[in-house]
């Protein structure tokens, strides 16, 4: 009988782990993958989270202070502050450390291990899981902390599933060999990747990962991604295939139920502007577990008293989560044509220098960037004159005047 069971040990599930057993509670983690925190990602994570969650040097594979934006007709655009703002890490070792220190704090794993039913109760949780050599097993909890990724069928298997699955990007990744690169770069346009971007992240002086994300279907479009930076001269060769997963754009409906919570990619929280995740699972586990210890201490884990936690986490992060979809779906509504004047709008306002070394940039944190970016002053009065498809979005953003406030 645990105190916890924590179904995924990625970084949302690891941290929520930590948390608990480091204030006593017996916690098991359950994965179906032997390798943890071995899943699709680019693994870029801000200087916030570096500083609040600091991953060792060994781990950091590149620390970021500028970005190029290649537009659609291939016109560049550098930004670039004067201290790192970001870094790329080995996500795989970065989310082991974290398992390794709630394993020192007492948490038990069970990796190849596969949950196959969830039967909450009126006072315990019961889990049945299979082995990935068939074998099944049992273990009950007072709590159950779904942590398993976007999409897990364990949503459904604890009612908290309602909603899930309609908001989503589908997004390609390969490992390349590059014939040098400094930057992490960005390339729009529909030809590139439609109403969303690619990316090109260096790992060291002659490996990179190449990517892209979108919510309309992927007919091709990596293998042209990939041969687009081989013919610029940018790539040299595929190291390691493109592989496809999913990243959610909007947070499920409830994120609680009785001895229920969700965190990180399985609650649905990742930027809707870059699909990164990585903090946001981090900060949501810490809350998670904040809200599971005040439940197990005061013996009372109904949905009532872990509503807490839905409540701490849109405090937190949704405004930016929802002033994020809306920034996107106005991006997704633009025209290459459009999306080229905006660039040369931003140029020559000033906005790129203005913006990226304001006190207002963070790389988790983008709704006031966005708000200011929208203002007449800055992008606007162009956005304005793209006409009625914009309207109802920037209504969603701006407030029913389309006034920036």
């Amino acid at each position: 009988m645990y105190d916890a069971i924590v179904v995924g040990a990625g970084p949302a599930g690891n941290i929520t782990a930590l948390r608990l057993a480091s204030r006593g509670h017996r916690v098991a983690v359950l994965d179906w993958r032997r390798n943890i925190g071995d899943k699709l990602c680019t693994g870029i994570i801000g200087a916030e989270c570096a500083d609040q969650f600091p991953p060792n040097d060994s781990q950091v594979y590149h620390a970021a202070n500028a970005a190029t934006v290649v537009s659609p007709e291939g016109r560049r655009f550098r930004i670039a502050r004067s201290q790192p703002e970001a870094f790329i890490v080995d996500r795989v070792s970065y989310v082991n450390s974290m398992a390794g220190r709630a394993m020192d704090a007492g948490a038990e794993f069970r990796l190849g291990t596969r949950v196959t039913c969830v039967d909450v109760g009126p006072t315990d949780v019961a889990v049945t899981m299979t082995s990935e050599f068939g074998r099944t097993d049992h273990a009950r909890a007072r709590l159950v902390v779904v942590a398993a990724g976007f999409g897990s069928p364990v949503l459904d298997m604890v009612g908290l599933g309602k909603g899930r699955g309609r908001s989503f990007m589908a997004s390609a990744q390969a490992q390349v060999q590059v014939n040098g690169l400094e930057d992490t770069e960005v390339y729009l346009g529909d030809r590139i990747s439609p109403g969303s971007f690619g990316w090109l992240v260096p790992l060291s002086d002659s490996m990179a990962l190449a990517g892209i994300m979108s919510q309309q279907k992927l007919n091709g479009h990596m293998d042209g991604f990939l041969q687009h930076l081989r013919n610029t001269g940018k790539v040299r060769s595929v190291v390691q295939e493109p592989k496809r997963w999913a990243i959610p754009l909007r947070p499920i409906a409830r994120t609680f139920g009785d001895r229920v919570l969700a965190v990180g990619d399985a609650a649905g929280f990742a930027k809707p502007t870059t699909g990164g995740g990585i903090y946001y699972a981090l900060r949501s586990g810490e809350l998670a577990a904040e809200a599971a210890h005040l439940g197990l201490s005061n013996g009372d884990l109904s949905a009532r008293a872990l509503g807490v936690y839905q409540t701490r986490w849109r405090s937190l992060f949704g405004r930016e989560l929802t002033i994020g979809y809306y920034a996107r779906r106005l991006y997704e509504a633009l025209g290459d044509g459009q999306i080229e004047r905006l660039l040369s709008a931003s140029a020559a306002s000033g906005l790129q220098d203005e913006l990226i070394n304001s006190r207002e940039f963070a790389f988790d944190w983008h709704s006031r960037l966005i708000l200011k970016a929208l203002r007449p002053k800055y992008l606007g009065s162009v956005i304005r004159s793209f006409g009625p498809v914009v309207r109802p979005l920037l209504s969603r953003l701006l407030g029913p005047d389309h006034t920036a406030r």
